[in-house]
């Protein structure tokens, strides 16, 4: 038995590369910067939202594509961030600035 526990290594991941609207590019930008975290990080988070929420999706998963299940990450409610209900609780700053 190992003295401190094995480090968890993170999923493969693969590149995708997608074009979209300038206002959406930039109102993801700001949502990263809102979450203190990635845009890569939102994209995969609201992906994973949308794969869980839209049960019509999942079965048509289940009959065309049986081999592929959403895996326990995708199909669990994900807790709710802290930091997120700390920050929406702060006052706002008519300058705009952070």
């Amino acid at each position: 038995m190992p003295f401190i526990p094995r480090q968890v290594k993170p999923p493969a991941r693969l590149p995708i590369t997608c074009k979209v609207p300038e206002e959406t590019a930039r109102v993801l930008k700001h949502y990263a910067e809102f979450l203190d975290s990635t845009q890569e990080y939102v994209i995969v988070e609201t992906l994973r939202l949308a794969f869980r929420r839209d049960k019509e999706f999942q079965a048509w998963l289940a009959t065309t594509h049986p081999e592929t299940r959403l895996t326990e990450r995708d199909a669990l409610p994900r807790p709710t961030d802290q930091r997120r209900s700390t920050r929406a609780t702060r006052p706002h700053d008519s300058s705009g600035e952070r």
